[in-house]
């Protein structure tokens, strides 16, 4: 197994921000930060929590950092560094194609189950600077291309327009790791994510860059009609393009059209938009899946699951998933709370289909593999270069049939179902 990088010293990303680290005290409150953000979420944390967890007060921790977001900073392209050194260090060191992508496979599965590199590039980056987020967005763009190089060069017959799909859906897997852990102890998460990423990378996906569906960015969309769906509608696509927290109500609308007085006549509030936003993902999830569902043989319900999945994450209500993942958090815990249960009753089906498909895996195992779809599926939508891609309906729908049937998992958790 490749070492795995020591962390970065210094950040150049923006003028002020040097982030030059004083010894294992400044990576420990990058650790910790890090952590913290990925529990509760960037906005939710200070700076005090953050110097608690490594016991220091508030003022000491700016010895080492000028402020929080100087701390995100640094845990993003501590994470990007993390993962590019795993890729060097295994082409360095492999001896052949397939060696140096099994290196790589075995490094980023080690780091992300035992230390969760995962999430907070997908879930916070709104929180950066344009010029940050600039460089980091180059840096995720730079490392999914040298791993799809990894991928071609043990897959000839794969052209550099299928790599790249395949080489992001990879990386999207590790990112996560969060959401596919539930009770899974390391060793089988482990286990579960290098078979879902050999199933990705062995993917058979359609030859050309068309599938005979117009690309879902190219489908003309018709505005609503009803004041309260212009409301959600405008919504959920500012959440989606900046995260609750940095949208105001009166930007909502001004997208839906509509003065903020009347705006006031159909909701209480911001909070009460979001919750209605992510309650209509929730719900109109599970409707379309029990609606295909309807008559279907045990035999084909996960393809049909797959089949209406792929149809609505790629067409207008996808861009609710993000906001789900991102923005639940900034509801109260009792709508939090029913939402995830929604959530759950959803991610059940799958996992009831996936394990008709293969009794030998435990209901932990399936949900992992149901996290790991929602992972490359979540990716594709918040990719525009991917999510443009002429063929990416026939190529999620070829991705998720891989990634929920991978080989070598016969051996069953011993774990609980999740949930």
């Amino acid at each position: 197994m490749p070492s795995t990088p020591s962390l970065p010293e210094e950040s150049s990303l923006r003028p002020g921000v040097h982030g030059r680290s004083h010894g294992s005290r400044s990576e420990q409150i990058v650790r910790a930060a890090t952590r913290l953000f990925q529990d509760t979420g960037y906005r939710n944390v200070g700076v005090e929590q953050i110097g608690a967890a490594v016991g220091l007060t508030g003022p000491a921790v700016y010895r080492h950092f000028p402020s929080k977001h100087d701390i995100l900073v640094r845990a993003l392209v501590t994470q990007f560094d993390l993962v590019e050194g795993l890729v060097t260090d295994a082409i360095t060191r492999g001896h052949s194609p397939a060696d140096r992508l099994s290196r790589f496979l075995d490094g980023i599965g080690h780091l992300s189950a035992r230390h969760d590199v995962s999430t907070l590039w997908r879930r916070e980056q709104h929180h950066l600077q344009p010029d940050e987020s600039g460089v980091l967005r180059d840096s995720f763009v730079r490392l999914s291309d040298r791993v799809s190089a990894m991928i071609a060069d043990t897959r000839p017959e794969v052209s550099p327009y299928q790599a790249e799909l395949l080489g992001a859906a990879v990386l999207s897997v590790y990112a996560t790791t969060s959401g596919m852990r539930g009770p899974l102890p390391p060793e089988r998460l482990i286990e579960v994510q290098r078979a879902v990423a050999d199933a990705i990378i062995a993917c058979d996906l359609p030859s050309g860059p068309a599938d005979g569906h117009p690309a879902p960015s190219d489908r003309r969309r018709r505005r609503p009609t009803a004041r309260r769906e212009r409301i959600l509608d405008a919504a959920a696509q500012l959440f989606s393009e900046r995260g609750f927290p940095d949208v105001r109500i009166d930007e909502i609308a001004r997208a839906a059209d509509i003065s903020v007085a009347t705006l006031y006549q159909e909701v209480s509030g911001k909070t009460e938009v979001l919750r209605a936003v992510l309650w209509r993902g929730v719900d109109g999830i599970m409707y379309v899946s029990t609606h295909a569902l309807d008559g279907v043989s045990d035999a084909d319900a996960l393809d049909a699951l797959i089949g209406v999945f792929v149809e609505y994450s790629l067409g207008v209500h996808g861009r609710i998933m993000p906001v789900f993942t991102r923005d639940l958090m900034y509801l109260p815990e009792a709508d939090q709370a029913r939402l995830r249960a929604g959530q759950l009753d959803h991610r059940a089906l799958w996992i009831d289909a996936i394990r008709f498909g293969d009794t030998a895996l435990s209901p932990a195992d399936a949900n992992a593999l149901a996290q790991a779809l929602f992972g490359v599926t979540g990716e594709v939508i918040e990719s525009p270069r991917l999510r443009a891609r002429a063929g990416i309906v026939a190529e999620v729908t070829a991705l998720a049939r891989a990634a929920l049937a991978p080989a070598g998992l016969g051996r069953p958790s011993p774990s609980p179902s999740p949930g």
